[in-house]
């Protein structure tokens, strides 16, 4: 119970963060609307033609938009590279937070990559069948590529921490 309390903080700032995650993927910063995402996923499987015309203009050949970001000049293809990246650091950074000490650093990494790459898997997924983004394989690659870098960062910011912190007083 006292854990529980305790981590009061991180919870809520993990649901704000999901909350936005959410906004940002689905509703491009718009106005977070359930009913919509419900209307446009209801119409994609009415029409299935539209929802495999959607699946057949998708992005499945890995390093394919990853490789068009780096190569652009643009801004908007290099805002589109780190913010795919950036997004997700946050959920590489609560993971080992949230288990800290129950499981091996290893298996923390193993699953800050398996989150990662299941919440992006369903947030694509999402915008596939409701109609409301593209598909891409390399979202995937980059998201779960910035839950770890996240988790990473995480263990260089507790190690450097615990060095930090000053020695006994000497009695």
């Amino acid at each position: 119970m006292k854990r529980t309390i305790r981590m009061m903080p991180a919870i809520v700032l993990f649901a704000v963060y999901m909350y936005a995650l959410v906004k940002i993927i689905l509703f491009k910063f718009g106005q977070v609307d359930l009913l919509f995402l419900w209307q446009r996923a209801d119409a994609a499987l009415d029409d299935v033609s539209r929802l495999h015309y959607r699946l057949h203009s998708a992005n499945l050949v890995p390093l394919r938009t990853i490789t068009g970001n780096l190569r652009s000049r643009s801004l908007y293809e290099y805002i589109q590279f780190y913010g795919n990246i950036g997004l997700f650091i946050p959920l590489g950074l609560f993971v080992p937070y949230f288990m800290r000490g129950r499981l091996p650093a290893l298996l923390v990494y193993g699953a800050a990559i398996i989150l990662s790459f299941a919440l992006c898997l369903m947030l694509e997924s999402a915008q596939l069948l409701c109609s409301i983004g593209q598909f891409d394989v390399d979202d995937l690659i980059l998201n779960t590529a910035g839950g770890l870098l996240g988790c990473i960062l995480y263990h260089l910011l507790a190690g450097t921490a615990r060095s930090r912190k000053p020695a006994a007083a000497l009695g």
